[in-house]
């Protein structure tokens, strides 16, 4: 949708515990965030083909390694570049999410805790992030559940899901064959993200 979704939780091992610490990191291509749906006759997946720029983020540290705070960290996910694979379907979605007006679904970050485990463990760390999902002008503070582990050369994998209600948001679910076909108001997005530093 731009930020990951906890991509920068990374950070707990590189930074210096209270003080304000930029991080730069990248988002790798093999990461995946997308959209999914039902309507009353089918499901749907819409994928972000967004690419993104190397990003920094500033965080802060608690003296236990087990939350950071976020200053100015916030995922942008351009919304013409979400692929229904079906490009009626893509226009239906962009014209709903008034994509000529609000280009971008936005996450800003706020602050996280590794609830349990860690980034070593086989499994991997549970992770409870607070953030802020904006779309179209709306904007509803969110609770993301997220794992997160540590792969090699430096890199990390989050993965997070998150249902909400577009009508939380301002938005009309799309309608197709003068109402025949309706999308249902519950939508999931979804992270599967990679990250490495710098």
């Amino acid at each position: 949708m731009t930020s990951s979704i906890i991509i920068l939780l990374v950070s707990l091992l590189v930074a210096p515990y209270g003080v304000p610490h930029d991080y730069p990191f990248q988002i790798e291509k093999s990461s995946k965030l997308y959209i999914e749906g039902t309507s009353n006759v089918n499901s749907f997946e819409c994928n972000c083909k967004d690419e993104f720029d190397p990003q920094v983020a500033r965080i802060t540290l608690s003296d236990d390694e087990r939350s950071v705070w976020f200053t100015a960290t916030t995922l942008r996910l351009r919304t013409t570049l979400l692929d229904c694979d079906n490009s009626k379907m893509n226009r239906d979605l962009c014209e709903a999410l008034k994509s000529e007006d609000y280009p971008y679904i936005r996450i800003d970050f706020h602050d996280a805790v590794i609830t349990e485990g860690s980034f070593e463990d086989a499994d991997g760390a549970k992770i409870s992030c607070n953030a802020s999902i904006t779309i179209t002008n709306v904007t509803r503070k969110v609770v993301l559940k997220v794992k997160g582990k540590k792969l090699e050369s430096g890199r990390f994998r989050f993965f997070s899901t998150k249902e909400l209600l577009m009508t939380d948001f301002g938005v009309e679910p799309p309608t197709a064959m003068l109402g025949l076909i309706r999308v249902r108001n519950s939508i999931r997005i979804n992270f599967d993200i990679i990250t490495k530093a710098g």
